[in-house]
């Protein structure tokens, strides 16, 4: 069995046709989740690019590997998805955007426009001071029309003629591909801006205030992508170059899956569609992602397999679970000492009574001065804050993560013995205080290693030599005759 997984950046799982949108129209996405196992609540395991793509390649919780933050990036010396496969005799190609670190090792057969992580994101490491974000209100204003092909049209390209002069290979292959829609600043064909833009007339009440579920640390996260400066026009406008970036991935994804029908390649290829993260897009006052609500983290994933009947499973999943999917597709045991688990079982039957009951997600970066925390089981959201009150939401009755539960624990015995079941799953993955303080220590000492100062005046830095090394790294996450990394323990 062959796989190609596409791994698209900030798209949310509420902003497809399939999902039940009644503003963005994605066909093609849609025809593939009707041909495939579609995962309704699947999440990321952290709403940032760098930690989550991380976590996906290696199968592993960001808190065990310690890829914090986007100045932490993958750099191979944890055992990767292509290493492992490579050792399997099974080639991995990839093209299109990795977020991985630039100077690392990761055993491709074929790398294309890798979208590297190429310096350091300062602001991860002043978390605790509330500041601003260096220019974030120009975000706001890198909104526009595109002119000619672009990053992802190139990126499609490449695919499409490896696909039709490698795809046929009786050998098995892997083949990732990156797309950096729909990614702010949101670069858009004037057509579908038009089509949008006459569409998106009123404001979502989301998007407006009163913002009742921010607590005090998703308010230094507001504060800090300066989110008090987004005006109606300026919300409407990301809105549609969202919606229209949205578009123009799915007409990737219609390109794709064209040349699998073309060559005959659906019959034995599996194709896996998710993204890294969600976009805030304004919801509760926040923007860009970074945050636990729906918008952020609960991320398309979709799985088509030639052999298995088209589907929809509810029970949560999270990216680490893929690494140990495409393993059992493959028909090769999953490697040891990875957090994830097959979901081959639930595209089957649509259950696996042995598979966790809940997804879990983290938050160690720029904007939270403490670690955050989710585990999202039955119809609730726990999400846990070190040092302040935890947020509880039942998802069913409150879709729109409007009303906290836990503010009425003291008065409810049924909350409080939500919030403990909420507490003692994440207590089953790690120890919150613990792993918040090992990111804080170690940002800290990466801070010193790229000699910044106090004040926060640089949105960029450069890569210096790691001041741990791979000491840091558990020694069965190690990749065979590695020496250097950048992870911290």
């Amino acid at each position: 069995m062959n796989v190609i997984t596409i791994m698209s950046d900030e798209h949310s799982w509420s902003a497809m046709g399939c999902s039940g949108s009644p503003l963005v129209k994605t066909p093609n996405l849609d025809r593939l989740a009707a041909m495939s196992v579609n995962f309704k609540n699947a999440y990321t395991t952290c709403p940032l690019s760098a930690p989550a793509r991380a976590s996906w390649f290696t199968g592993q919780y960001v808190n065990r590997i310690g890829t914090w933050d986007n100045s932490t990036p993958y750099d191979g010396t944890v055992r990767g998805m292509s290493q492992f496969l490579n050792e399997q005799r099974i080639p991995t190609c990839h093209f299109g955007k990795t977020h991985f670190h630039s100077e690392g090792e990761y055993e491709f057969a074929q790398l294309e426009m890798p979208g590297y992580l190429s310096t350091p994101d300062l602001g991860c490491y002043y978390r605790e001071e509330k500041i601003g974000r260096i220019n974030a209100e120009k975000r706001f204003e890198k909104i526009g029309i595109k002119e000619g092909p672009d990053h992802d049209d190139e990126v499609t390209g490449l695919a499409v003629a490896w696909l039709k002069k490698n795809g046929t290979k009786t050998e098995p292959w892997n083949l990732n591909i990156g797309y950096l829609d729909p990614h702010f600043p949101f670069y858009v064909k004037q057509e579908n801006w038009d089509y949008y833009e006459k569409l998106v007339t009123d404001l979502p009440a989301g998007v407006l205030e009163p913002y009742t579920s921010l607590n005090e640390p998703l308010s230094c996260l507001r504060a800090y992508f300066k989110g008090e400066t987004a005006t109606p026009e300026m919300i409407k406008r990301v809105l549609i170059g969202y919606y229209a970036a949205v578009a123009a991935l799915d007409e990737r994804i219609g390109i794709l899956l064209d040349t699998l029908e073309e060559l005959d390649l659906l019959k034995n290829t599996a194709v896996i569609y998710t993204s890294d993260h969600g976009e805030q897009m304004g919801y509760h006052g926040l923007w860009w992602k970074c945050c636990m609500f729906e918008q952020s983290v609960h991320i398309p994933m979709m799985i088509y397999h030639p052999l298995i009947t088209p589907k929809e499973v509810k029970s949560p999943v999270t990216l680490v679970d893929l690494y140990p999917t495409v393993c059992e597709m493959m028909g090769i045991p999953k490697p040891e000492h990875i957090d994830g688990e097959s979901l081959y079982c639930l595209m089957k039957e649509g259950r696996d009574g042995k598979k966790k009951d809940f997804a879990f997600s983290e938050y160690h970066a720029h904007g939270m001065p403490c670690g955050m925390f989710m585990i999202r089981w039955d119809n609730y959201k726990y999400v846990h804050y070190t040092g302040y009150s935890p947020q509880l939401f039942d998802l069913e009755a409150d879709p729109e993560e409007n009303c906290d539960l836990a503010a009425r624990s003291d008065s409810d015995s049924g909350i409080r013995l939500l919030l403990k079941e909420g507490e003692r799953r994440l207590l089953s993955v790690c120890d919150p205080k613990e792993a918040d303080a090992r990111a804080k220590a170690f940002q800290k000492r990466m801070k010193a290693a790229l000699g910044v100062g106090a004040g926060y005046t640089l949105e960029r830095g450069t890569w210096v030599p790691h001041p741990e090394h791979v000491k840091e790294v558990p020694a069965y996450c190690r990749q065979t005759g590695r020496n250097g990394g950048n992870y911290g323990k």
